[in-house]
């Protein structure tokens, strides 16, 4: 059975120091934003909440979704302000799109990565989502997934440069 990789990316500007910007990366206020319709409409579920259990390089993230179930991540980059990784182990059964198991469908998310390089004034936030594609179905998947991938990224970033930016004002 074919796999294929695929990464997709996408970056904000964020008009708050690094430091504000990371803490808002790396424990995204997930209950302040709102989840989109088109992404309910996708069945993509909304994210909750998020915890990091040990805050480094091989330690552990757990993300938890309205559907019941979560991502357990272990985080395989931790420098601060400028970089954090983690991977992706969704529970058995977790599934987007209505019918796409993520823990042994034809779609599964392998890494994220969040980058923070300075600008003149702020950052700039990059999520690289990677990604893997299995079978021939996968493959024809590639079109919608890497759409919902977008969406779901351009919504996280939008969320993390709201958060970032109203602490920095308020301060």
């Amino acid at each position: 059975m074919p796999v294929r990789e695929f990464a997709v990316s996408h970056s904000i500007e964020v008009l708050a120091p690094a430091q504000c910007v990371w803490s808002h990366v790396t424990a995204v206020d997930i209950a302040s934003l709102r989840h989109p319709a088109y992404l309910s409409a996708l069945g993509i579920p909304k994210p909750l909440r998020s915890e990091i259990i040990d805050a480094r390089e091989g330690g552990t993230r757990i993300a938890y979704f309205d559907n019941g179930k979560r991502f357990t991540q272990e985080i395989t980059s931790w420098n601060p302000v400028e970089e954090y990784s983690f991977t992706f182990q969704p529970d058995p059964g977790f599934r987007i799109g209505y019918f796409l198991n993520l823990a042994e469908g034809p779609f599964r998310i392998k890494l994220s990565t969040y980058t923070i390089a300075p600008l003149e004034r702020g950052v700039r936030v990059r999520l690289t989502i990677r990604y893997e594609l299995h079978g021939v179905f996968g493959i024809c998947l590639h079109p919608p997934v890497w759409f919902s991938m977008t969406l779901f990224q351009n919504y996280l970033l939008r969320g993390i440069k709201a958060n970032a930016e109203k602490e920095h004002a308020a301060r």
